[in-house]
C-alpha cells in the first residue's frame, strides 16, 4: 500500500464528491426544467449537497482507518486536512439546512428517507443490540424490570457487503428519490409537468435509475482483481468473469435505447455507455470511469445547448 498524500487525501474527500455531484446538478437542473418549465435552485442544491456530503463522509471514514493504519505520527501529520475535510462537509450541511427551510416540510422528510440509507452504507449494523436496547428503553419506561439474555457475539450486518446492493441503492435513490425530492419543491402535480419535447419524467427516471445501476456495476468491474483478492462478493465476482458483466450491461443499455428510440439523447447516451462498457475495464485508470459516470450528464448538457441555441 503506497504511503498516503495530502493530494490523494483532498482528491478523495473534496474533488471525487464534487465530480459525483456534478452528475446531480445536471439531472436534477433537467427534472426541474421537466417539471415546472424553469429551474429552480432549491431542488437543485439538495440534490448537490446531498451527493456531497454522501459521498464525501463516506470517502473521509475511509481516509481515517487507512491514515491511522501507518500511526500516530502520519495521523497527526494529516490533522489540519481532516480538519479542512470536516469544514468542507459542515459547510455543505449548513446549505442544505438553509435550502430545506426554504422547502414544504415534506422535502425535508424525503430528503432524509433517501439520503439515510446512503449514511449507513458502511455501518456495522447490530440489529440483535439494537433489538436489545429499544427493549431496554420501552420497559425502563414502564418502571419494570426484566432479565435479558447475553449478546450473542454475531457478525453486524453490512450493507456494502451485499452482492449488487450498492447499485440498487445508488440507482433508486438517484434514479426515483431525486425526481420525488424536485416535485416536493416545486409543488407541481406529475400531470400538469411541463414535459418539454422530447422527455417525459417517467422516462428520465427510468433511464436515471438504470444508467446509475449500470455505472455502479462498472465500478466492480474496475476492482475486479482487488475484490477477488480480499473476498468481496461483488456481482462481477460472483459471476466469475467481467466478460459476462459485460454482456449483461449491454443487452440493459441497448433494452433501455430501444425503448425510447424516440429521445435521440437517451439513444446517444446508451450507445457512449455501452460503448464504455467494452473500452473499459479492470486494468484501466480510475479516472476514466468518470466518463460512466457522466454518460448521462454529457447526453443532457448537449440537449440544454442545443435548446439554448434553439437548433431543437
Amino acid at each position: 500500500m503506497n504511503a498516503p498524500t495530502a493530494s490523494t487525501f483532498v482528491s478523495s474527500v473534496v474533488v471525487q464528491p464534487l465530480v459525483v455531484a456534478m452528475s446531480s446538478l445536471v439531472l436534477s437542473s433537467l427534472l426541474s426544467y421537466e417539471i415546472s418549465g424553469q429551474l429552480d435552485w432549491r431542488p437543485i442544491t439538495i440534490c448537490v449537497t446531498s451527493d456531497i456530503l454522501a459521498v464525501g463522509v463516506d470517502h473521509l471514514k475511509d481516509q481515517e482507518v487507512i491514515i491511522s493504519a501507518w500511526g500516530a505520527t502520519i495521523m497527526k501529520r494529516f490533522t489540519p486536512l481532516f480538519q479542512l475535510g470536516r469544514t468542507f462537509m459542515a459547510l455543505n450541511a449548513l446549505l442544505l439546512v438553509i435550502t430545506l427551510c426554504q422547502c414544504p416540510p415534506k422535502t425535508a422528510f424525503l430528503t432524509a428517507g433517501f439520503a439515510v440509507p446512503a449514511f449507513l452504507w458502511a455501518t456495522p449494523l447490530d440489529f440483535q443490540r439494537i433489538g436489545t436496547g429499544l427493549k431496554r428503553f420501552i420497559w425502563s419506561n414502564c418502571d419494570q424490570d426484566v432479565e435479558y439474555d447475553s449478546p450473542k457475539s454475531n457478525k453486524p450486518f453490512i450493507i456494502k457487503e451485499v452482492p449488487g446492493m450498492k447499485a440498487i441503492f445508488d440507482g433508486t435513490i438517484r434514479g426515483c428519490g431525486m425526481p420525488l425530492v424536485v416535485q416536493s419543491v416545486l409543488q407541481v402535480s406529475w400531470q400538469s409537468a411541463h414535459n418539454p419535447p422530447p422527455w417525459t419524467i417517467m422516462e428520465t427516471i427510468i433511464w436515471s435509475t438504470v444508467n446509475r445501476i449500470c455505472y455502479c456495476i462498472m465500478t466492480d468491474v474496475r476492482d475486479y482483481n482487488e475484490d477477488i483478492q480480499t473476498g468481496i462478493p461483488t456481482i462481477p465476482v460472483l459471476l466469475g468473469s467481467p466478460l459476462k458483466v459485460r454482456l449483461i450491461l449491454t443487452v440493459v443499455q441497448a433494452a433501455v435505447m430501444v425503448a425510447f428510440l424516440h429521445n435521440p439523447f437517451i439513444v446517444g447516451s446508451s450507445c457512449f455507455a455501452i460503448a464504455l462498457v467494452w473500452i473499459l475495464g479492470k486494468d484501466s485508470p480510475k479516472v476514466y470511469f468518470r466518463f460512466s459516470l457522466h454518460s448521462q450528464s454529457i447526453f443532457i448538457v448537449i440537449y440544454a445547448v442545443i435548446s439554448a441555441l434553439s437548433l431543437l
